[in-house]
């Protein structure tokens, strides 16, 4: 079990919880002290919680504040405290809640200061009880609700268990807490204890058993409901999601240079040779500027970049680089994390502070996934390891390649994990991609396979992947100068931009623009290497050879 399904399916009728809002306010020492001896190791993680908490805080959250949200998302098994905290909600003797009074009254103060959101939000449960909900029923839920703004979040906490059920629900009066959480990724935001819904619509049910549940918060200070207009379209995305009948994105295939551009160089509006690229919410472009030798950082609509990384000459001092292939960012931290392939080593760099996180390794791409927890491809051992984030005195655990028919690779470079921690990763000289399930024992063929060529069904060197939110497989076709969408189980893919080299108005247009003196057509790639979507959809392409970094807009 976790937070976002920890529900209560009692329909129980209870007595309203207020008591602790007359509590005084204390610091979390102090609040959880009547409870410590429910939780081992309580101060400790306590402790934790006030080091890795949301603070300074631009609410106004006092540390204390702010650590007693942190820790409710803290999970450490069946001691968790939300997990505690939520059961003596739902219990009908309420004389056990008591003891929790004073983290209530510290917890009720922090959201107090947080934004209210009117969003549609998304919980789940692995169980089908969607056929206990009935139109126009009112419930409440007693405890505190954890849900997400993300239904991909929802969907990888269920996993691919049947008989599962989701809520989607219009809220009135949620707090965004996904800043303040121990997993920033999750969108996580919190309704309160004791709101009270009403369902909208029957259950919407499916042949495997799953169920949506469509729930809309009371407004009980006016006696209304809201009735979200993006709900019906979030409603709809949904049932095609569920039922994979998703309409396929297109993209325009002119695209819009906005990184380099200016040929090849040093200066800050040129680069030489990108390969990975990472793109954060406010659609800054991080790109690992591989034949300069350091990590540039394109602000949104910026003429040029700026240099966060190397940027001192290639060499293997602290403060440069040699050859980087790839860069994330932590954000949790915010420190940018480099495979610098030519130093065989991952480095951190945070504030100019420089951290030699894996040494001795032949790295070529990077992923974090949603826990936290850093992969690396090993390009010269054909592996794929992932450490625990901070935990780096260890080998890692292999979680692709390694020994044995069906489980090796050929020259890894790129890495992908989704949000149920599959690994899919590009095989160089095998010229495929693979992918690798938690826990599997051998990856299975998801991209190419099939020899190198520019057919449908094959791949040319491919360099990065990535996998869109309905499980699509996209990979950068480095040899055919495109980019490639792979449903998983069809035998074929479709180039979804870039020139395919088969048709004579590639070689025409080449022609053409080589005698212009232009070296490429916005709707043309040479060697496309990094792949990424920004919030919106819209899909950026580090283009190799023409030094630039190309963004196809997404067609609505």
């Amino acid at each position: 079990m976790n937070r976002f399904s920890d529900i209560d399916c009692s329909f129980k009728k209870l007595t309203p919880v207020y008591g602790f809002r007359s509590e005084k306010l204390v610091t979390i020492e102090k609040a959880l002290e009547p409870i410590q001896s429910q939780i081992a190791n309580l101060p400790y993680y306590i402790q934790i919680a006030k080091n890795h908490c949301h603070y300074p805080s631009e609410h106004g959250l006092t540390r204390d504040e702010s650590a007693s949200i942190y820790i409710y998302t803290m999970e450490w098994g069946e001691q968790s405290l939300y997990r505690l905290l939520n059961q003596a909600l739902r219990n009908e003797n309420r004389q056990l809640l008591k003891v929790w009074f004073p983290y209530l009254k510290l917890f009720d103060t922090a959201l107090n200061k947080l934004p209210t959101v009117k969003e549609v939000v998304w919980r789940g449960i692995t169980a089908d009880i969607g056929k206990d909900f009935t139109k126009n029923q009112i419930i409440t839920w007693w405890s505190i609700s954890s849900c997400s703004l993300s239904v991909n979040v929802i969907k990888g906490f269920l996993g691919n268990k049947r008989n599962s059920t989701m809520f989607l629900i219009e809220a009135l009066n949620g707090k965004k807490v996904s800043a303040y959480t121990e997993y920033e990724s999750e969108d996580e935001i919190i309704l309160r204890l004791g709101t009270e819904f009403r369902v909208k619509s029957n259950a919407l049910d499916h042949p495997n058993g799953s169920y949506v549940v469509h729930l809309i918060e009371t407004d009980q200070e006016h006696n209304q409901t809201s009735t979200l207009v993006s709900s019906i379209n979030q409603m709809q995305l949904t049932t095609n999601q569920i039922s994979s009948k998703a309409k396929l994105n297109k993209w325009k295939q002119d695209a819009i240079t906005v990184a380099g551009g200016h040929g090849e160089g040093r200066r800050l509006d040129q680069l030489s040779g990108p390969l990975g690229i990472f793109i954060d919410k406010k659609k800054n472009i991080f790109i690992a500027d591989f034949n300069n030798h350091r990590i540039v950082k394109w602000e949104y609509n910026a003429y040029e970049g700026q240099i966060i990384a190397g940027g001192k000459g290639e060499g293997d001092r602290m403060n440069q680089l040699r050859c980087p292939t790839d860069v994330v960012v932590n954000q949790k931290n915010h420190s940018i994390i480099i495979a610098d392939y030519g130093n065989k080593r991952v480095i951190q760099w945070m504030n100019q502070n420089q951290q030699i996180l894996i040494d001795n390794i032949d790295c070529y791409g990077l992923a974090i996934d949603k826990h936290g927890f850093l992969y690396v491809s090993d390009c010269e051992k054909n592996e794929v390891r992932r450490w625990k984030m901070g935990e780096y005195n260890n080998e890692g655990i292999i979680v692709a390649g390694a020994n044995g028919y069906g489980n090796q690779l050929d020259y890894p470079t790129f890495i992908f994990v989704d949000e149920e921690q599959s690994v899919y990763v590009t095989e160089w000289f095998n010229h495929r991609v693979m992918k690798w399930r938690k826990d599997a024992k051998e990856g299975i063929v998801v991209a190419g396979g099939n020899g190198e060529g520019r057919k449908l069904d094959q791949l040319s060197s491919p360099k990065e992947v990535i996998v869109d939110d309905l499980g699509q497989i996209y990979v950068a076709d480095g040899g055919n100068d495109r980019v490639m969408r792979w449903c998983e189980g069809k035998e074929k893919g479709e180039i979804v931009v870039g020139e395919n080299r088969r048709r004579s108005t590639f070689f025409l247009s080449t022609i053409v623009n080589t005698f212009n003196g232009r070296r490429n057509q916005s709707n043309q790639l040479k060697r496309p290497t990094g792949l990424s979507f920004d919030d919106e959809g819209n899909l950026y392409v580090a283009d190799y050879r023409n030094h630039r970094i190309e963004k196809f807009e997404i067609v609505l």
